[in-house]
């Protein structure tokens, strides 16, 4: 076939948050009309402080319609079309187009966001409208159900059976765990293992940080710097914490994260770590837990979802990271991603590379991670993938 299949790991979607309340346990209702116009006007305010007003003005004016996409699914296939994109993957949103999912379940995530009983009812709302969303167009919309895992573990097996029966094809929790027990905990062992089962990838995603004087300087350079650093614990202590020994063929995802710079440099530390040098040697047996280098599990277990990374000094990471452990994203609707240009960006980040090597890394890797269609995602492709020839003659003026 002439064209690439393009499979999105990153994709943003939610109601406008007054039409969450449909999906929303009844019991609800009142504390969330209560909480609406706070969140609105807190999440507008909020988005001065993070990002450029007159920026997201003119972004919004330029896109149009486009921004619909996060909940119209008619706009939406139409804008995937245009980018060549056969399927997504759909993480929640954030503030960037006011459409966040209720009481803090949004795309960070954040166990201090909200009550444990708030938060797990915003997140059951938000599952329960994509569900439906999903099953308009079952094969170009993968769907991860979110759960706030760290409050109630008996809860999080729950949505997990709802999330499978209800044709999700990920989970996706929070990477900040705040005063909650990290994911090496033992007590996680029944959901790795339901996941296992179920052949249901983790993902995390990056935004929760612990919290920032928004009102100081600098604040949100400190942000840029470490929030990889949060979105990414998990990576470690579950390596460490034995959590890939004991489950070989559980898949976790790590999305947005600066992939282009961040994990290399995490890859060799972890092994640095785990050779228990001199300086590290008083610390004990620290690996008793894993029988190979962090590194091999990381070549079995996970993913990187390398979203919205134009630029071509990019592929050398690509190949440190493994392009069999690349999932390239648009980051749709959100203003940092490649829409409306992905084929541009497309072309900029993997151009020139060997053919096999980019359609590993557009879609190859994600039909082997998730539970898809393969020949219907062929199909879509067929017809409005991107032409392999626009990389190679691009590639070379």
């Amino acid at each position: 076939m002439d064209r690439y299949l393009v499979i999105s790991s990153d994709g943003h979607v939610g109601l406008p948050p007054e039409q969450y309340r449909t999906y929303l346990e009844s019991r609800y209702h009142a504390e969330f009309d209560e909480a609406l116009a706070k969140e609105i006007k807190a999440r507008e305010e909020r988005e001065k402080l993070f990002l450029i007003d007159d920026f997201n003005t003119k972004w919004r004016a330029k896109v149009g319609d486009g921004l619909e996409g996060a909940w119209d699914g008619t706009i939406r296939n139409r804008v995937l079309d245009a980018d060549g994109v056969a399927a997504e993957v759909l993480f929640p949103d954030g503030i960037t187009e006011r459409n966040a999912p209720p009481f803090g379940a949004d795309v960070g995530l954040n166990p201090a966001a909200s009550t444990p009983e708030l938060q797990w009812a915003g997140a059951r709302a938000h599952n329960r409208w994509l569900a439906e969303f999903c099953a308009e167009d079952p094969h170009r919309r993968l769907g991860l159900a979110v759960i706030p895992a760290v409050f109630d573990l008996d809860e999080t097996i729950k949505e997990i059976h709802w999330a499978k029966k209800n044709g999700m094809k990920g989970v996706f929790f929070p990477a900040v765990t705040d005063k909650y027990d990290m994911y090496n905990h033992t007590k996680y062992y029944p959901v790795w293992e339901l996941l296992q089962d179920y052949k249901l990838p983790l993902h995390f995603h990056s935004g929760a940080t612990p919290g920032y004087d928004m009102t100081q300087p600098g604040w949100i350079g400190t942000y840029l710097c470490e929030f990889a650093f949060w979105m990414t614990r998990p990576l470690w202590s579950m390596t460490f914490g034995g959590v890939f020994e004991e489950y070989p063929e559980l898949k976790v995802m790590f999305t947005e994260a600066g992939g282009e710079f961040w994990f290399p440099w995490m890859i060799e530390l972890m092994d640095i770590r785990a050779s228990v040098k001199h300086t590290s040697g008083k610390l004990g047996d620290y690996n008793a837990n894993m029988s190979m280098k962090p590194s091999d599990y990381f070549k079995r277990n996970i993913y990187v979802g390398c979203s919205a990374l134009p630029d071509e000094e990019t592929t050398e990471s690509y190949y440190k990271i493994g392009i069999d452990r690349i999932l390239w994203g648009t980051d749709y609707p959100h203003p940092e991603g490649t829409w409306p240009s992905t084929l541009e960006k497309m072309i900029l980040s993997l151009g020139g590379l060997p053919e096999s090597d980019i359609q590993q890394m557009l879609g190859g890797n994600a039909l082997q991670a998730y539970d898809v269609d393969a020949d219907a995602l062929w199909d879509i492709a067929s017809r409005i993938g991107p032409r392999k020839e626009s990389f190679i003659r691009q590639a070379a003026e």
